[in-house]
């Protein structure tokens, strides 16, 4: 199904909430994964590739200070990238362009609060968002959409998810919420995913719906 037929189908429900994954959506954080990888495997003892937050999550059960400890190395990772983030061409543009149309706008993201807010007032849109979760309040991307639309009363049929990662289309649809997934340079979606390739034509999309 192309993604005109996709909206169309969708027109008769009115959008009222944007959520926005920040890192890898709107800015380019480089953050050093494999170095955070390396300390992390000495701290728990483990060999291989694996996702950081899933396995501080469940490698910590009952022990809330390793848990802080590693979460708080990361964290000081995050802020200290921050001197080199990079802001993607027309991120800025396309959240202006959504809270002109006051609609309700969230973000959702799996950076730190500390480092969240740092971001956001260097590229001046934190006073745009109604609302922003962090890791620090959830965990994973499928209990931050829930609680953000709970927050605002808002239904699934009302709400968009726009994001970066395979991650954040499944837990979209499991939310039953539509999403738009941004793929950048090689990076591909599959058929059952509404996605771009930039932020111009994630302006073109959301600029069919809202």
């Amino acid at each position: 199904m192309d993604l005109e037929r996709r909206w169309i189908q969708g027109k008769d429900t009115l959008i009222e909430l944007v959520i926005f994954d920040l890192d890898g959506t709107l800015i380019k954080l480089p953050v050093r994964y494999d170095w955070l990888r390396t300390e992390l495997k000495d701290k728990f003892k483990i060999e291989g590739e694996f996702f950081l937050i899933p396995m501080i999550v469940d490698s910590t059960k009952g022990k809330d200070e390793l848990k802080r400890d590693a979460f708080e190395l990361i964290c000081k990772e995050e802020c200290n990238s921050i001197n080199n983030l990079e802001i993607h061409e027309g991120a800025i543009e396309v959240i202006k362009e959504i809270h002109a149309r006051n609609k309700k706008l969230a973000m959702v993201t799996l950076q730190c609060e500390r480092a969240t807010n740092q971001i956001l007032e260097i590229i001046g849109i934190k006073n745009l968002f109604s609302n922003i979760f962090t890791r620090d309040n959830y965990t994973n991307r499928y209990d931050q959409i829930i609680h953000t639309m709970k927050k605002f009363d808002v239904n699934a049929l009302e709400t968009l998810m726009i994001g970066d990662r395979i991650n954040d289309f499944e837990s979209a649809e499991k939310a039953g919420c539509k999403s738009i997934i941004i793929r950048r340079g090689e990076q591909e979606g599959n058929n059952d995913m509404n996605w771009v390739k930039n932020n111009m034509q994630l302006k073109d999309e959301i600029a069919k719906i809202l």
